[in-house]
C-alpha cells in the first residue's frame, strides 16, 4: 500500500520588531535587563492604582539618532507599544495517510507578548483556498463545520478528504470555547481537541485580551491541526502543504 505524507508548513508573522537590549549582567540563572544608580523607590498600590517610582537617578529620558534609541532611566524601560510573536518549526502531520483513508493530526505554539495596556488579537489564515493541496492543485477541502459555530467534535464523511484547525490557551475567542459537554460557542471551557473550524484566506479572530502580558513572559496559543480522508474518499496519492501565517496585534 503506497501512503501520502501530509506535511504543512506554519510560519508567523512579526508584526513589530523587538529592540535589542543591552544587558548589564547575566549567568545560568539569571539575567538582569535594567538596573539604575538611585537613591530609592518602591511599588504602591491599592485596590484601584499600581503606583512605582524611583528616586534620585541622575540621568533620565530619551536619546535617539538614526542607528539608535536610548530610553535611560529604570522606569523608561518599558514600551508599551511593543509586541512580539513567536516563530515555531514547520510541522508534520502524521500519521501518513494511505490510499484507504485515515487522519492526521499535529500542532504549533506560539507566545504573543505585550506590554500594550489593551492588550493585543491574535488572527490566522491561509496562503491559499483550500488551505491544504499539493502542486498539482490536487486538495483537501477546508474543514466545514455542521453549524454556525466551530464543531465540538471532529467529523468528516467516508467520501470527503478536510483540513481544519482549533486553537487552545488561555486568551482563545469565546468562538472556540465550549460548554464542556457538545457545544462551542458558548460556555467558558476550552476542552482539548475541541471547537474544529476551517482556515480560510480572510483571517479568523483566534484570541485576544485587554490587558499586557509581558510582566508574566506572555501568552501561549496551541492551534492543533487535522487532516482526515474517508474511507471511500480515494485520496490522491502526494505532499500536501498549507502555509498558514498568524498574525498579532496590538488593540
Amino acid at each position: 500500500m503506497k501512503h501520502k505524507p501530509l506535511i504543512i508548513f506554519v510560519m508567523a508573522l512579526y508584526v513589530y520588531a523587538l529592540p535589542v537590549w543591552g544587558y548589564q549582567a547575566s549567568s545560568s540563572n539569571y539575567r538582569l535587563e535594567r538596573d539604575s544608580i538611585n537613591a530609592g523607590g518602591e511599588l504602591s498600590t491599592s485596590t484601584s492604582y499600581s503606583l512605582e517610582d524611583t528616586a534620585g537617578e541622575p540621568g533620565t529620558g530619551t536619546s535617539s539618532s538614526a542607528i539608535y534609541n536610548l530610553k535611560a532611566g529604570y522606569q523608561q524601560i518599558e514600551d508599551s507599544s511593543i509586541i512580539s510573536i513567536t516563530a515555531p518549526s514547520n510541522i508534520n502531520l502524521s500519521p501518513n495517510i494511505g490510499e484507504s483513508g485515515g487522519t492526521a493530526d499535529g500542532y504549533a505554539e506560539w507566545t504573543v507578548t505585550t506590554g500594550d495596556s489593551a492588550g493585543y488579537t491574535l488572527r490566522i489564515e491561509a496562503s491559499t483556498n483550500p488551505a491544504m493541496q499539493t502542486t498539482e492543485e490536487v486538495s483537501f477541502a477546508n474543514y466545514t463545520p455542521g453549524g454556525g459555530v466551530p464543531d465540538y467534535a471532529w467529523s468528516v464523511t467516508a467520501s470527503e478528504k478536510e483540513f481544519g484547525f482549533t486553537p487552545e490557551g488561555i486568551d482563545i475567542t469565546s468562538t472556540y470555547k465550549d460548554n464542556g459537554a457538545n457545544t462551542c460557542g458558548v460556555g467558558s471551557s476550552d476542552t482539548a481537541s475541541a471547537c474544529w473550524d476551517s482556515v480560510l484566506t480572510s483571517t479568523k479572530l483566534i484570541a485576544s485580551t485587554s490587558t499586557p502580558n509581558s510582566s508574566f513572559g506572555g501568552t501561549i496559543t496551541r492551534v492543533r491541526f487535522k487532516a482526515e480522508a474517508g474511507d471511500n474518499s480515494n485520496p490522491t496519492q502526494g505532499s500536501y502543504v498549507a502555509t498558514i501565517t498568524l498574525t498579532a496585534v496590538t488593540q
